[in-house]
């Protein structure tokens, strides 16, 4: 079958959910990606499996755009439809709109066997209009080791994609299906909600080990310039011998001595190190204010730390506005972000709307 994978772009500049980078890679015969707004007539004829990321509730206007115009040009398509959000509301969202397919849990094996031609009600986790697979595949750490990264499926992306974007796929994360360093002051966020990640996912967050992070950072190396990696997860990594030839966005979610920055820092021939300050936990506020000037001194023109978040107005770091901890907390922590506005579809979907109608001409799904 051929298969078109759609990105909407609404929200961040062209953010794509991590999994993207190695879902695809043994299929690129059969498999191509695309954003939202390159979607055509010719090319909804000419597929006939769909696949349209719904990582964020933002992404709900154009998502609906997406799904009627595909059933308008082309009746026989077959729509899969994944991410985060989905995961969340994929019921409602079948009631709603004409999709075909949602994976739920872990999706590595049943999105091979789907691509593969296989029957549908044979293939675990996934559901459809009119039947309920059992969830019995679950991703494994040594599943870890496997992966292998590709976009050759997605020729587009480096093409739109903004040079100076920071998170840039291939992302690693170091804990799937969660956030594994989660920490008073995350709340709002949906990786912290650990009993509804576990009923999705049929187990907790699931940790990389350092040997298989370093593991997979090689074979990022040997096939990209550019990656980002996020480290959701215990900080148990050690960065001290390693010098990856890599243009790196690394952003540190979780507790690290002051003197493990540098490591990290210079792990990478290019790094810009991201340090949220808004929790009360991790690299906090009275951390970053005791080791300020040993931490910005690390930093050459290669390698950069930014900090980002609210730490209150009881902020005494004697930094500038751009980089003062509190300074974006808007952007960082707006209300739509919070979990309980995750739950209401209905003021999600309004939001969306919002968001969409703000995107630049050029991005916007017309239907051309």
């Amino acid at each position: 079958m051929n298969c078109l994978v759609i990105i909407p772009t609404t929200g961040d500049e062209y953010a794509v959910s991590a999994p993207l980078a190695w879902m695809f890679n043994k299929h690129l015969d059969n498999v191509k990606g695309i954003f939202g707004f390159q979607l055509t007539k010719e090319l909804v004829m000419n597929h006939d499996l769909f696949i349209i990321e719904l990582n964020w509730f933002f992404e709900l206007a154009e998502f609906k755009l997406l799904v009627e115009y595909i059933k308008q040009n082309n009746r026989n398509a077959n729509i899969l439809f994944g991410g985060l959000y989905a995961a969340l509301k994929y019921k409602e969202i079948f009631h709603l709109l004409d999709v075909d397919y949602f994976i739920q849990g872990d999706n590595e094996m049943p999105m091979q066997m789907l691509l593969d031609s296989v029957n549908p009600k044979e293939i675990p986790n996934l559901t459809g209009k009119d039947f309920e697979n059992p969830v019995q595949y679950v991703f494994k750490e040594d599943d870890y080791y496997n992966l292998e990264f590709s976009l050759d499926w997605f020729p587009s992306y480096s093409r739109f994609i903004e040079a100076d974007i920071l998170y840039q796929l291939p992302m690693i994360l170091t804990s799937k299906g969660g956030c594994a360093t989660v920490h008073k002051g995350c709340d709002y966020c949906m990786g912290s909600k650990h009993q509804v990640l576990k009923k999705i996912y049929n187990r907790p967050p699931l940790v990389m080990s350092n040997d298989v992070l370093m593991h997979l950072l090689e074979k990022v190396e040997k096939k990209f310039k550019n990656a980002s990696l996020i480290l959701l997860s215990q900080y148990n990594y050690d960065f001290s011998t390693q010098s990856f030839d890599l243009d790196m966005t690394v952003e540190i979610d979780c507790k690290i001595p002051p003197e493990k920055i540098k490591d990290v820092l210079y792990g990478f021939k290019k790094c810009v190190l991201n340090i949220p300050t808004y929790a009360a936990e991790g690299l906090s506020r009275e951390s970053i204010e005791r080791n300020y000037k040993e931490i910005m001194q690390m930093e050459d023109e290669d390698h950069k730390v930014k900090f980002f978040g609210n730490v209150g107005e009881a902020a005494t770091i004697n930094i500038s506005e751009a980089q003062k901890p509190g300074s974006n907390s808007e952007s960082a922590l707006p209300e739509w972000a919070h979990w309980d506005f995750y739950m209401d579809l209905e003021q999600a979907y309004i939001f969306s709307e919002v968001f969409y109608h703000k995107l630049d001409a050029g991005r916007k799904f017309t239907g051309g």
